[in-house]
């Protein structure tokens, strides 16, 4: 019984570069503005630009006229003050007869071009973002496009337009009333910027109960139309992951948190499936030679092993703490899938089907 064994390639992680926050004298220094803006969003991005082009007009924003221009915390533009003096050299200083900065020398940022792929994948971006009409994400997602055209120039923004007509997404449907979602939303992205603490009334489904939380939002993560936030909670002493459409009354606090060092949302859900999360387990799922081209053309999990067998099935062995995720997924395949390990997950995909069955008789 011949077997050949093939072990797909994990994905791989990408490295932020770390600067050296040191002086630098103006233009000295100017990196990439990928590298400077790896992590900070279009909207951080576009802060930078908005406020040089105020200093540049010498109008003589300082922090507090800022902050509320963007409507952000003070300490958030102070960092943006910040990236400009040290990573682009800008040659920026407090004018206190103004009450505001200004430069002691003509300057000017890096122009932002696109080669053709960037520009393609940009609008691609768009179109599917575009999707999000009457979600949380709508209000968001017109207002960095409008702040991308401002930066771009009005040849690329026609020509690729055209490019990506023949082009569209599907996204599955929002899960929860979107007017509540969309305020717990933007609540919880107000809190992580300014890293302050939020109160809320939580539902849990399983046990049907309601409880008062005071949590520490870490990340926001959109899973199959439901938006998720890991966050620690202070009942329970540990990281956990709750759902924005079960949030109830929230309030931002006074209380003030820092995200551990050593905290990494990619080895917090690394043994996720999606979302879920438990202990970790090995699981292996036989696959039938009709489903090889589909499961195989496939990076489902980053732990996967594929084992192709002699009589044309295929094997997947990975390690994941989401049972009842990869239940389902399992299901979803009908006669085609069938768990060989470990026996608690094909007792709960028996068990499934027997209920299932019932419903038909």
């Amino acid at each position: 019984m011949g077997k050949s064994k093939v072990k797909t390639a994990s994905k791989s992680g990408l490295v932020r570069t770390q600067y050296e926050r040191r002086k630098r004298q103006p233009n000295e220094y100017k990196p990439k503005v990928a590298e400077v803006m790896y992590g900070k969003g279009i909207t951080g991005f576009w802060r930078l630009y908005e406020i040089h082009r105020l200093i540049s007009q010498g109008q003589h924003p300082n922090c507090s006229y800022l902050a509320e221009h963007f409507e952000v915390h003070r300490r958030t533009v102070e960092r943006d003050i910040e990236r400009l003096r040290d990573l682009f050299g800008a040659p920026i200083q407090y004018d206190r007869n103004k009450k505001g900065y200004c430069y002691t020398q003509p300057y000017s940022l890096p122009p932002v071009r696109l080669r053709e792929g960037e520009a393609i994948a940009l609008f691609l971006g768009q179109k599917l973002l575009a999707q999000c009409k009457g979600t949380p994400l709508e209000e968001f997602v017109e207002n960095a496009m409008l702040k991308i055209r401002m930066l771009l120039p009005q040849e690329v923004d026609v020509s690729l337009e055209r490019a990506v007509e023949a082009v569209s997404f599907h996204v599955d449907p929002l899960r929860g009333e979107e007017v509540e979602v969309a305020q717990n939303y933007r609540i919880l992205v107000e809190a992580m910027e300014q890293r302050r603490a939020v109160d809320m009334e939580y539902y849990t489904a399983s046990r049907d109960a309601h409880t008062s939380r005071r949590i520490e939002p870490y990340h926001l993560r959109l899973v199959g139309g439901a938006w998720y936030c890991i966050a620690y909670c202070q009942k329970r002493r540990e990281v956990r992951t709750f759902a924005l459409d079960r949030m109830e009354s929230l309030s931002v606090t006074n209380e003030r948190f820092e995200i551990p060092a050593k905290f990494s949302i990619t080895e917090y859900l690394g043994y996720s499936w999606i979302i879920e999360r438990g202990t970790p387990t090995q699981v292996v799922i036989e696959f039938d030679s009709s489903q090889v081209p589909y499961v195989c053309n496939r990076q489902w999990h980053h732990s996967q092993e594929l084992e192709t067998l002699s009589d044309g099935n295929l094997r997947m062995t990975l390690t994941t703490g989401s049972l009842g995720e990869i239940m389902r997924w399992v299901m979803s395949f009908g006669s085609h899938a069938r768990v060989i390990e470990p026996e608690e997950l094909k007792q709960q995909v028996m068990q499934e089907l027997e209920k299932a069955q019932r419903n038909y008789i």
